[in-house]
């Protein structure tokens, strides 16, 4: 889900100066292809963006800030906090609670990470071991991914070329002509059957490159609950951007 805020597109040529972007704890970007002043939702940062016409007036940017300030107020007052990867944080990974358990000892010498049960094991010497942390989940979630994508294949009878792991920004997964599947990282804090429906979606494009009613039959017969996945990933799929963020 995305919100947008609009103006009407500017004429005037003026330098850009301090706006009261500062004041509202807002990023600006200026854009070269935007027409209009927009301001919309980043849910990878958790900010709120002002995208600024190369050639804007200072006045008109000032006046938009100011007529959406309840706008803006009410968009910062309803996103979500981070899940960041600190000691005692509870996780659900591949569906499984988990709680994050960091040990530190400085007298090791590198950081060691283990899933056991439902608890993350972190041995660390660092003051900070989130990037560790996120490190490990990403090599988690790849192994897992590749034998719910092998298990897929193997019914289909399709075989995929690749299978990548990334920190996608606007797409959950994709499927090239060439069988490389790609998928997001941050699927495995979804609920199960959120991160197989995506999984299974992909593997469908392996023989079926569009979305037919034949597409989504076989996408349908590779899931486990079909209905419930798509419906969770429709509705709170941005969610999952505030893990790490």
């Amino acid at each position: 889900m995305s919100f947008f805020r609009k103006t009407e597109a500017l004429r005037h040529d003026t330098h850009l100066s301090e706006t009261y972007a500062r004041d509202f704890d807002i990023d600006e970007r200026i854009s070269t292809r935007a027409k209009r002043l927009a301001l919309k939702v980043n849910f990878t940062t958790g900010r709120i963006e002002l995208v600024i016409p190369k050639r804007a007036p200072r006045h008109m940017i000032d006046r938009f800030l100011m007529q959406q300030r309840d706008w803006i107020m009410q968009r910062q007052a309803e996103m979500p906090e981070s899940i960041l990867f600190v000691d005692g944080q509870r996780l659900s990974i591949c569906g499984h609670a988990v709680t994050i358990c960091i040990h530190k000892n400085i007298s090791l010498k590198r950081t060691k990470i283990a899933l056991n049960g439902g608890t993350l094991d972190v041995m660390t010497y660092l003051d900070d071991a989130s990037a560790r942390i996120q490190r490990y989940l990403k090599q988690h979630a790849k192994t897992q991914f590749e034998l719910l994508v092998s298990q897929k294949t193997k019914s289909l009878g399709l075989p995929a070329n690749s299978i990548s792991v990334r920190d996608t920004k606007s797409r959950w997964g994709s499927c090239s002509q060439d069988g490389d599947i790609s998928l997001s990282w941050r699927l495995i804090f979804a609920p199960y059957d959120a991160m197989d429906y995506v999984i299974a979606h992909e593997v469908a494009h392996l023989k079926h490159m569009d979305h037919s009613q034949k597409f989504w039959k076989v996408c349908e017969g590779l899931c486990l609950n079909y209905k419930a996945g798509k419906i969770w990933m429709k509705e709170n799929g941005t969610s999952l951007m505030r893990y790490g963020r």
